[in-house]
């Protein structure tokens, strides 16, 4: 029964992480839709075939700012910063036709929970990355997720893993060993959050991950490796 339950809830996970990237995707074709759309209607207006109205109506404030973070790799955005290329591309209008302000930003990501997460004065997609989810089922990542993090740590105490951006980046992917000094539990400290592990008994397998899918190769932690 247990490897029947087991199945059973990875089957679930997988089904979950698939709907997640589809929904992502969609929310992106839709912002690039209408970005596209805006262009198309700002060219028409300037030669004189047709109204511009469509420009300013065409793509809504969460999908502006779904675009906005998807192309800045999702990295994380303060609202001002998110305000200011709104209009600066104008990519969406208040219906008065006035640039979108700071409290509008801050109220649209609020209120789309499922779609933005805020870290203090920042803020980011909840989503992952391809690179994140594009490994070998022996490879575990952990994201926003300490406690099970340190289980593994625990468990597979020869194993390996790297500590990568939130969003992995070739320049920096640090291999270390499940005893390095550098990581230890605590209160107040977040060690899966701002950047994430990936976890596998075969260090050979984390390093074929980094080079194929991230493009990078491993920096040995002196640490562990020194």
């Amino acid at each position: 029964m247990t490897e029947l339950a087991n199945a059973l809830q990875k089957s679930r996970q997988m089904i979950e992480s698939a709907l997640a990237d589809a929904r992502t995707e969609l929310a992106a074709l839709d912002a690039r839709r209408s970005e596209l759309e805006a262009l198309i209607a700002q060219g028409e207006a300037a030669v004189g075939s047709a109204q511009p109205q469509v420009a300013a109506t065409a793509m809504t404030l969460h999908e502006a700012l779904v675009l906005i973070l998807r192309e800045n790799d999702n990295e994380p955005m303060t609202v001002r910063q998110l305000t200011d290329a709104v209009n600066e591309r104008g990519l969406y209008r208040k219906r008065d036709g006035s640039p979108v302000e700071v409290n509008q930003v801050h109220a649209r990501t609020s209120n789309y929970e499922g779609l933005f997460e805020k870290d203090g004065a920042v803020i980011r997609l909840r989503e992952e990355s391809s690179m994140v989810t594009a490994h070998a089922d022996s490879i575990t990542h952990f994201r926003d997720d300490d406690a099970g993090f340190f289980e593994w740590l625990t468990e597979c105490p020869e194993g390996y893993f790297i500590n990568a951006d939130r969003n992995p980046k070739p320049n920096y992917l640090v291999l270390h060993r499940p005893k390095c000094p550098h990581f230890t539990g605590g209160q107040g400290l977040h060690w899966t959050k701002d950047y994430i592990k990936f976890c596998s008994r075969d260090r050979d397998e984390l390093e074929e991950w980094a080079a194929g899918t991230v493009g990078g190769e491993v920096t040995l932690c002196r640490s562990c490796f020194g």
